[in-house]
């Protein structure tokens, strides 16, 4: 993971103090602080193609594509993130039963993992549809068809080793879910929700303080603090021995991702429509972290598995848990 995630290069260990102190302030700052919705603001209904891949029973699985138009939160660095061509359209693979009104289930992927196919295996698709749920396979920022590298894994530049790229793909990937939600509702569909693994947990997670129309919110084994996942597996890294040498705290790296920070924003949803999954073996996404979350969150339903961040031992119970928490929430 280190190595793929060095791959797009490694952090500016001699960057400019006032740029550093600069970029801080305006990630996290009074602007952001004080009103932490401005960094989410709303998106008009995207104008959507969609290309039916298949029938599925009393239904039809389909692919949804539709540019992102995300403007940056740093004016000044617009042009250079829409040079990444194949970011600015977004893909999503839809399981939707026939007729109107079912509840649909958003699933965000983890880190390097966003490709349909194991998306579909990971999120028990198939289980879900049979359930009667509508289910949305959505892709993240630089990952799968949205990935302007080479590389077949993807990810490497989103979350990546330059913080104003990372800020403000969270920034757009909130902004393209939004705007799938709004389509999705323009044609009618039930509750919406979403279900998120590792980044995508930490997506879903912030989604539920974003969108206030958002129906449940299950991030799983998710990354919590962007800031102290990087400082804390970068203990003993000559990386981060040269970053501290230069003035780098983890207080400041905390600064830099505030704007997206789930333990900073506050959720639009009562407790009751928030739920937690975490495994009692993660060493990726730190159990304590995720207790935070549980604590700021004001302690919803938390599942715990007897597994790791990849080894998913009991993943019928949590999808079974998953299920029941999903129907008594939209009726």
């Amino acid at each position: 993971m280190e190595k793929l995630w060095l791959s797009a290069g490694e952090p500016e260990t001699d960057a400019d103090p006032e740029e550093r102190d600069a970029a801080a302030e305006l990630y996290g700052g009074e602007q952001v602080r004080s009103d932490p919705h401005a960094f989410f603001p709303t998106p008009p209904v995207p104008d959507m193609t969609i290309k039916r891949l298949g029938r599925l029973p009393r239904g039809r699985r389909e692919l949804l594509r539709w540019d992102s138009h995300y403007r940056t939160w740093d004016p000044a660095y617009q042009d250079e993130y829409d040079a990444y061509a194949n970011n600015r359209t977004v893909a999503a693979e839809a399981w939707r039963h026939e007729g109107f009104g079912r509840p649909t289930i958003l699933c965000v992927h983890a880190w390097m993992t966003g490709y349909f196919a194991l998306q579909r295996h990971l999120y028990a698709v198939r289980r879900l549809y049979r359930e009667g749920l509508d289910v949305v396979l959505f892709m993240l920022p630089f990952h799968g068809p949205r990935n302007p590298t080479e590389s077949r894994f993807g990810g490497q530049l989103f979350p990546g080793t330059s913080p104003q790229r990372t800020n403000e793909a969270f920034g757009q990937a909130i902004w393209d879910l939004r705007g799938l939600m709004a389509a999705l509702e323009a044609e009618r569909a039930g509750p919406i929700g979403i279900m998120g693994m590792s980044l995508g947990g930490y997506t879903a997670a912030v989604l539920a303080a974003a969108e206030p129309k958002l129906a449940f919110s299950i991030p799983m084994i998710p990354m919590v603090s962007m800031a102290d996942l990087l400082w804390d597996h970068g203990a003993g890294h000559p990386i981060r021995k040269e970053l501290e040498s230069s003035g780098v705290t983890v207080d400041l790296i905390r600064k830099l991702y505030t704007a997206h920070s789930p333990l900073k924003l506050t959720p639009a949803l009562p407790p009751e429509r928030l739920m937690l999954v975490a495994g009692k073996g993660d060493r990726v996404c730190n159990p304590a972290q995720i207790e935070e979350l549980w604590k700021h969150w004001g302690h919803p339903h938390i599942h715990w598995f007897k597994g790791s961040h990849v080894l998913h031992f009991g993943r019928h119970g949590v999808f079974t848990d998953v299920l029941r928490f999903v129907r008594g929430v939209t009726g």
